[in-house]
Formats: structure tokens, C-alpha cells, sequence
């Protein structure tokens, strides 16, 4: 069997994923359940959490606004919900292949939701706020005993951040907060985009006709492009024979 059945009762075949619906909803119910470091933090602390963790630092600690970065830092573990979250041991003993599986899924999960210019332009500010939140967690949530951790020696942990604030959050909480960051980050770059498509009718004739180019083919801007706009692009190119 290479398919999996998802919280919503879609089959999304994991070894062909290319192509895969990746439903917010899905994701949001699968990453609240699925909890960091096997289980071992002082409280659940599931992927929804840490990746909405990681998205206030991009934005607290980096100065990040474009929401199209702060949308790939939100789900840069969104594979997660099809893959699961092995431990590190577990990673480096299945070797080579776990990368390329969860590459893979990662891929086409970022391509379904319009994220992979982003998250590539973004990937080191995105990885370096997602070892910070790593770090964090690791001074708040789990046992001070036991070797150090390398990433405690590069990563200094953020001090406004209040595990215990949380504590109360059930899954259903974390769920629900995750796809409302999505919702609101996706209404941003509607916004933008409708900015753009104006902007596009006032610029001179080659800057418009990239700008146009640019929301045919959003992949940057991704799913917030509304079909108008795109529409709207598409006709100008066309009126003016590009």
C-alpha cells in the first residue's frame, strides 16, 4: 500500500505525491496531534505549536513581513502531517532513503499551496528561526539533564516566549490556531496581490508586463492569487500582444 487516508477521508498516495490534494484542514488536524521529541517534552507539544513558533520568531526576531516567507516558515514542517516526525536516531537509521522520502513529500506539499519560490528565497532565515525555536523548546520543555545539545551552543533560545501560557491548549486549540495563522497570512497575499494587479495598469510597459508574467504564474504568491486577478493579468498580456 503507498497510500495513506487522511483525516478528511482523502487518500493521498505518498510514494506519487505529485499532484496530491494537500488540504489545509487535513494538515492542521494531523500536525495538533502529532507530538515533538516522541512524547518526552513536559507537556504535548505538537508540530502545529512549534511551527507557529517558528513563524513569530521569523516575524519577532527577524523583522519578517512579507507573508509569503512567513507562510513558508509556517509550513515548513507541513509534510510532517504525511511523513510523521522521526526522531533524530530513528532519521539516521533508515538513512538516505527517510531524506528522500520526506523531501520529496515536502516538495509537493510546498508546490500544492504555491511555496517552494518562497520557502527557497526564505530557507536559511527559515531554518535558522526553526533552530531557535528547537533551542527554545529544548530550555523550557525538556529535562535539563543529559548532554548538551549542539544547537544550544549556536541558538540562543527567545526569552519572551511563554510555554506556560499555552498549557491549557488542547489539540483542537493548536488545530484551529494553525489554519487561522494560514487563513490570515493567505488573506495578506490577497491583498498584495490585488496591490500588484493595480500597480500593473500605472507602471511603465515593461515593469507591467513582468508584473502581469509575475500573476499568470504566481508561484511566489501562490494560492492567494484570486482568479479575477489572475484573469485580469492574463487579458493585459493578451491586449497588449505580449
Amino acid at each position: 500500500m503507498t497510500w495513506m487516508l487522511t483525516a478528511s477521508g482523502m487518500v493521498v498516495d505518498l510514494l506519487r505525491p505529485q499532484g496530491a490534494v494537500f488540504s489545509i484542514s487535513d494538515i492542521a488536524h494531523h500536525l495538533s496531534q502529532i507530538n515533538r521529541y516522541t512524547g518526552a517534552a513536559r507537556r504535548p507539544l505538537s508540530v502545529a505549536e512549534h511551527s507557529l513558533l517558528v513563524c513569530e520568531i521569523l516575524e519577532r526576531e527577524c523583522g519578517e513581513r512579507d507573508p509569503s516567507v512567513l507562510l513558508a516558515a509556517l509550513m515548513h514542517d507541513a509534510h510532517e502531517a504525511y511523513t510523521q516526525d522521526l526522531s533524530t536516531p530513528a532519521k539516521q537509521a533508515v538513512g538516505a532513503a527517510w531524506g528522500e522520502f520526506e523531501n520529496r513529500v515536502q516538495f509537493a506539499v510546498l508546490r500544492h499551496h504555491g511555496l517552494i519560490t518562497a520557502y527557497t528565497a526564505a530557507r536559511e532565515r527559515i531554518c535558522w528561526a526553526d533552530r531557535t525555536a528547537l533551542a527554545t523548546e529544548r530550555a523550557a520543555l525538556l529535562p535539563q539533564d543529559g548532554p548538551e545539545w549542539g544547537v544550544m551552543r549556536t541558538h540562543t533560545p527567545v526569552s519572551w516566549h511563554d510555554f506556560d501560557r499555552f498549557s491549557a491548549y488542547d489539540w483542537q486549540s493548536w488545530r484551529d490556531a494553525f489554519e487561522l495563522r494560514y487563513q490570515a497570512l493567505g488573506l495578506a497575499l490577497n491583498i498584495r496581490a490585488e496591490e500588484i494587479a493595480a500597480r500593473a495598469t500605472t507602471l511603465p510597459g515593461a515593469a507591467a508586463i513582468a508584473l502581469c508574467r509575475r500573476l499568470v504564474h504566481p508561484e511566489d504568491l501562490g494560492h492567494a492569487v484570486p482568479s479575477e486577478v489572475r484573469l485580469l493579468a492574463r487579458n493585459a498580456l493578451k491586449g497588449g500582444d505580449h
